[in-house]
């Protein structure tokens, strides 16, 4: 799947693209697939209809408010602020579009958000449930980051 940069800046901030955001799920320590396998299968069904996409997973840890997405962009920055997209690209230039996990909680890290690229949306097709396994694993390292950060804040409070 490939996108004009002028078109994905216009796209998104016109709100045409798909969206959809799940109710919240508990989590103790870590989250397996099966239970984000709603989040990868609606985010799935959006890329299939070559659609930019944004699907959202809140969790509660630890007391703590995450809202893990996926998206579809063309640079690993959250469509929130798809303004500065064209700082990176010229505006006629034809690019993929990547797939993007974003976690947001307050102490995931200073600025409260987290993205990473899990390579391209052709390729997500192509291989999703490999990929789902990444981003798994990805959604775990994030909350383990977040709970260290927790407990070191909590250190340095008492």
């Amino acid at each position: 799947m490939k996108i004009k940069v002028e078109a994905f800046v216009n796209k998104i901030e016109n709100d045409d693209f798909q969206s959809a955001a799940f109710e919240a799920l508990p989590v103790k320590k870590n989250v397996d697939m099966e239970r984000l396998e709603h989040l990868f299968e609606q985010f799935r069904s959006f890329l299939e209809q070559e659609k930019l996409t944004r699907v959202s997973q809140p969790l509660l840890f630890e007391d703590e408010s995450v809202t893990v997405s996926l998206e579809s962009g063309i640079i690993n920055l959250p469509f929130a602020n798809s303004n500065r997209v064209d700082n990176f690209f010229e505006k006629s230039e034809d690019v993929d579009v990547i797939v993007n996990l974003i976690v947001e909680a307050a102490d995931v890290n200073a600025s409260g958000l987290r993205i990473d690229s899990f390579g391209t949306v052709k390729d997500y097709l192509t291989d999703y449930q490999k990929v789902n396994q990444a981003l798994t694993a990805g959604v775990n390292e994030q909350l383990g980051l977040l709970a260290k950060n927790k407990n070191a804040e909590n250190e340095k409070e008492s």
